[in-house]
């Protein structure tokens, strides 16, 4: 009797847990190529946000979106091993007054401006060309795994609203990690 009690409240804590976590970001196409023995990635996705980030944005609270690249050896039955390791980071900011959005990437700090939410999403969620490493560092023999992910910083959102951005499906805007083989 009492297995059953815990076995059902196991299962409803699933349940709830996998209602709470919802995937805001969805990575459609991946490719790695090269051009000239270098390697680039191109990857195409979709960045839904929800009414709470939408609403945050739209008063002029900024924040940061990432996408976390690795390059890792495939290996059976040992860890995988990282070859490479990039991240590209964006400061997402609307600007009430004038109703511009801006994207920094604050790797390079050049500053885009969009008319509109969806035109910025747009722009964040494809990445066209991003230099990897010369395929000459790389062994033939070996078999190699990339991933990817993109997530909001809810460390970059401001002190007051942390606490409660950490513990709510309205912050939890990020996509699972995608992987495929080179």
């Amino acid at each position: 009797m009492k297995i059953n009690k815990l076995i059902n409240m196991i299962i409803a804590m699933l349940v709830l847990s996998e209602l709470c976590f919802a995937e805001n970001i969805n990575i459609k196409s991946t490719e790695i190529y090269s051009d000239k023995n270098i390697l680039y990635l191109d990857v195409n996705s979709e960045i839904f946000f929800t009414k709470e980030a939408r609403k945050a944005l739209l008063q002029g609270i900024s924040f940061e979106m990432h996408a976390d690249f690795e390059l890792r050896t495939k290996l059976k039955w040992l860890f995988k091993k990282n070859v490479l390791k990039k991240k590209i980071s964006y400061k997402l900011e609307h600007k009430p007054l004038t109703d511009i959005y801006l994207v920094t990437n604050l790797v390079t700090g050049t500053i885009s401006y969009y008319k509109n939410l969806e035109s910025t999403l747009n722009f964040i969620s494809k990445i066209n060309k991003m230099k990897l490493l010369n395929k000459n560092k790389l062994n033939e023999n070996i078999d190699y795994m990339a991933r990817i992910r993109f997530y909001i910083d809810i460390d970059s959102l401001p002190s007051p609203m942390r606490p409660r951005a950490y513990f709510s499906s309205d912050w939890n805007i990020s996509s699972n990690w995608h992987e495929w083989e080179i």
